[in-house]
């Protein structure tokens, strides 16, 4: 696994803090509960291998909260589709629940729009370059 490597670059000690970073804490908490100085953690975090843990752990973070979220969505749209067709919901909570899925609905069509986009770029770029090679 490609972060078991990037861990492997960290000592211990650098892990810790950086968990403790990930957990909320500021760099100056982080650094007393790890017992090293702020300026310590301030070179680490300017070094490579410690800049890399932190990047992947918070993509893993990120990843983790996206799968929540995705769990979530189900109920979600239940939700709205009750609010919509419940007659006794005031016309306005209705209203902002419309509002809401279709807001959803077009960023999803951009984001999708974009993706394509940037694919065709990147297909593009790479014939350009493999004809100037």
């Amino acid at each position: 696994m490609a972060g078991d490597k990037t861990r492997q670059n960290v000592t211990r000690k650098q892990q810790a803090f950086l968990d403790l970073i990930l957990s909320g804490q500021t760099i100056k908490q982080a650094a007393a509960s790890c017992g090293i100085s702020r300026m310590t953690a301030y070179r680490w975090l300017r070094l490579p291998a410690v800049q890399n843990a932190l990047q992947e752990a918070q993509g893993e973070l990120l990843a983790q909260a996206m799968r929540r979220l995705l769990a979530l969505q189900e109920r979600a749209i239940g939700e709205f589709t009750r609010l919509l067709d419940d007659t006794l919901t005031p016309a306005g909570t209705r209203l902002q629940a419309a509002k809401v899925i279709l807001d959803a609905g077009l960023r999803y069509f951009e984001a999708n729009e974009l993706t394509a986009r940037i694919e065709a770029l990147e297909k593009a770029v790479t014939e350009i370059t493999s004809k100037t090679i």
